[in-house]
């Protein structure tokens, strides 16, 4: 094997260099407990469902970091600054059944979220009940009479709550 002047290391240093650094790159990952378990679950994952979740965690990992990198603060308003446990990446979709068991803390946590979303649309877009109501009377239409009547002993009581939290 002939030496190249310019390369003191030659081909054969370059190959134990590059053998090393995926040694040492291999060790680290095998080291990690959450890597074998990102691997399980990425194996287990539908095939078809791999790009698009994929996706959505390069998205948000980039949104992090680009926030923790941002040094004139929160970029554009946004300021991602702790996980979701309660995240989810699949929509849950009725089909017929009784919807599955909400715990207490995630309904409260999604009638804040929806009333912050409402409150921010209706500020911002005066003619919103145009848009909106149509849609929202043709999903009542599907409701069952006793879920439209749960509905509306839920709106009485959010309505009480909402007046006993200004006193």
């Amino acid at each position: 094997m002939v030496s190249n002047e310019h390369d003191p290391i030659g081909p054969l240093g370059t190959l134990r260099y590059v053998v090393a650094s995926a040694a040492r790159l291999a060790k680290d990952l095998v080291a990690d407990p959450l890597f074998g378990r990102l691997l399980d679950v990425f194996t287990r994952m539908p095939m078809e469902d791999r790009e698009t979740i994929l996706n959505v965690i390069e998205r948000e990992v980039d949104l992090r970091n680009m926030s923790i990198e941002g040094r004139e603060g929160p970029l554009a308003g946004i300021n991602p600054t702790k996980v979701n446990p309660n995240a989810r990446l699949y929509f849950r979709v009725s089909e017929g059944e009784p919807p599955p068991y909400v715990p207490p803390a995630e309904i409260a946590q999604a009638m804040i979220r929806a009333a912050k979303v409402m409150h921010r649309a209706f500020q911002r877009t005066p003619d919103l009940e145009a848009l909106w109501e149509p849609a929202v009377v043709e999903g009542l239409r599907r409701l069952e009479p006793a879920e439209r009547e749960s509905l509306r002993r839920l709106q009485r009581r959010l309505l009480e709550l909402a007046d006993d939290a200004e006193r």
